[in-house]
């Protein structure tokens, strides 16, 4: 009875060893995978955030809510410092806003009427950097984002 106790002891032993092996192997794919996917959603978030921004200025620009531009910027830049993880002092965070006709090149007439509508556009450019500097993988992702709305004071 001694002898049959004394294997599957050592079968338990070879068997939970196998599984330490296992994982020692398995754990930096797991960890790198969880970390990918942080990223992924980083950068999700992000981007929804500036899409969110250059929207949220132009409305408040078109809406003579933000009566200026750089009202109407600094609009912008508040609903992106809203999201956790947007740094609003990057310097590759580049935002703008200008009103013009629909011809795109002529300004706006001061009230805008039927034939001459006015439209805004808030425009924001930020470079996205990922947490971990992968190999073989872009490091880097440009977001180009810009909401145009027509006028209606």
């Amino acid at each position: 009875m001694g002898r049959v106790f004394a294997r599957l002891r050592d079968a338990i032993n070879e068997q939970f060893g196998q599984s330490m092996v296992e994982l020692a192997l398995l754990l930096p794919i797991l960890v790198f995978g969880l970390i990918g996917a942080a990223d992924l959603a980083r950068a999700f978030a992000l981007q929804l955030a500036i899409q969110n921004g250059a929207r949220a200025g132009a409305e408040a620009y078109a809406i003579n809510f933000t009566p200026t531009r750089a009202l109407a910027i600094q609009r912008a830049v508040d609903e992106m410092s809203r999201t956790p993880g947007m740094d609003v002092n990057n310097p590759s965070l580049n935002v703008d806003a200008w009103a013009l006709q629909a011809d795109g090149a002529t300004a706006c007439l001061q009230p805008p009427t039927v034939a001459t509508p006015c439209f805004v556009t808030v425009s924001i450019q930020y470079t996205f950097h990922t947490l971990v500097p992968w190999p073989l993988i872009p490091n880097t992702a440009n977001f180009d984002r810009s909401t145009t709305m027509r006028t209606f004071y």
